[in-house]
């Protein structure tokens, strides 16, 4: 293990108040606008995915139902995985395991607290959520950050995880991936 030494806080602090701003969940169910179709290309082209299209959730009842479909690209899951644990050994090793983690379980518990609230009431004001959609959603969006995070500790400012956080930040939930179309909440 590396010797303790002092965590460069710059980045996650920074991240931390983007995150602070950002319109999570505001506009789930809206029509997508340009920004979201670039940054679903984005994050689609930096997983090597190929040409995706991509798709919109139109309300709560519909996502779930995707969220229960057996039919999602499990390369997605699998490239995420894999390119946030060898990000993550890089970071620990710029930085020191045991510092990088408390660092980032701070920031995730605050930021966590945060998205939650949010998809709650983004779930209240559009109706017909499930209470566990909530915490899925919450979930998903404190995943986004942590891995975000992750990547810049690492160095990487051209991860996938810039464009999953935008979208995330821009008030959508990327659900995943069906085929080769990426479906927006």
């Amino acid at each position: 293990m590396k010797p303790a030494v002092s965590l460069p806080l710059a980045p996650l602090d920074r991240l931390r108040a983007e995150a602070r701003v950002a319109s999570w969940f505001a506009a789930l169910g809206e029509p997508l606008i340009e920004g979201d179709l670039a940054d679903a290309e984005a994050y689609g082209n930096a997983l090597d995915l190929g040409s995706l299209t991509t798709r919109l959730a139109h309300d709560w009842p519909e996502a779930e139902h995707l969220l229960k479909s057996r039919d999602w690209l499990p390369a997605l899951w699998d490239r995420e995985e894999a390119l946030r644990r060898a990000l993550l050994g890089r970071a620990e090793t710029l930085h020191g395991e045991r510092e990088l983690w408390t660092a980032l379980t701070e920031l995730t518990t605050d930021i966590g607290e945060l998205v939650h609230g949010k998809a709650a009431t983004a779930a209240a004001r559009m109706g017909d959520a499930a209470k566990a959609s909530v915490h899925v959603a919450a979930g998903a969006a404190s995943q986004a950050v942590y891995q975000l995070a992750v990547a810049r500790m690492a160095g990487d400012t051209a991860s996938p995880f810039e464009s999953k956080f935008r979208l995330f930040a821009a008030g959508r939930w990327p659900l995943g991936i069906m085929g080769s179309t990426l479906i927006l909440f």
